[in-house]
């Protein structure tokens, strides 16, 4: 379906090497709230992390931290503040973020996930952008759009039990200890595989869910109800749907946050 699948295989088999390879320090940031260093010191204010900005923060509610390469210090997520390459960003309970990245990417992360920004970058000379997203656990919507103009565009999402490789998509991802849960919604197109069975991918369309459990071969893809696709992107609002999102230096203007109608 997309000119990645070849390259599906291959990146999920050394998907462990690279994540160490690119920076040792990331080897050590698939964090959940426990394996937090029993040190760990919250800070309000914000210091820079490495190289130029990935994302930013356009949207909270409630509280969520934000770590760069040492576990043992972490930030208070603001609106407005940047993120940056290998930051982990983390939502405790009853907080919601909402975030883009520089490939012009929204994600929403729902309470209790941690997501590390493995890599994302935009090259305007080249006309490419690559993003590349561990997701340890929590759920999180990403809505993506590739620029019909560019020359390669990749999206990448490791989940606890599944590599998603997406276009144009907007989908959930929800990871547990027990099974990865995907959902998608209008104009979505995903390539699936589950990390048991490497060699098998699975395409999901619009409206449309799979679970991937781990050491269980060959999930099957089914059919999600307008019910069930309504109540799930309830779960991730967190604002009315009247309300833009102002320009920003890092990625331009945001579209008004909107639900699409799902099928009868």
């Amino acid at each position: 379906m997309f000119p990645l699948r070849t390259k599906c295989i291959g990146v999920v088999s050394i998907f462990s090497l690279v994540f160490i390879l690119i920076n040792p320090a990331l080897s050590e940031m698939s964090i959940s709230e426990r394996s937090l260093p029993a040190d760990t010191v919250i800070k309000d204010l914000f210091q820079p992390g490495a190289g130029l900005p990935v994302g930013k923060i356009h949207s909270l509610r409630g509280e969520a931290h934000i770590y760069h390469q040492d576990l043992s210090v972490g930030y208070r997520a603001r609106t407005g503040l940047p993120l940056y390459r290998g930051d982990i960003l983390q939502t405790l309970a009853k907080a919601r973020v909402l975030c883009r990245l520089v490939d012009g990417s929204r994600l929403t992360l729902a309470p209790q996930t941690t997501l590390t920004i493995v890599q994302s970058n935009s090259n305007s000379a080249r006309n490419s952008s690559l993003s590349f997203l561990n997701l340890q656990q929590g759920a999180i919507r990403f809505e993506v759009n590739a620029n019909p103009q560019a020359a390669a565009f990749e999206f990448k999402v490791q989940a606890q039990d599944a590599f998603v490789l997406a276009k144009d998509a907007n989908f959930i991802i929800k990871a547990s200890a027990s099974q990865t849960e995907i959902n998608t919604f209008q104009k979505s197109r995903l390539e699936v595989t589950s990390l048991a069975e490497p060699e098998e991918i699975h395409f999901l369309s619009d409206y449309q869910r799979i679970i991937v459990k781990p050491h269980t071969l060959a999930p099957s893809v089914g059919a999600i109800s307008s019910q069930e696709a309504e109540a799930l992107m309830a779960e991730f609002r967190l604002v009315p749907e009247h309300i833009a999102f102002a320009s920003d230096t890092i990625s331009g203007r945001i579209s008004d946050t909107t639900e699409e109608t799902p099928p009868e």
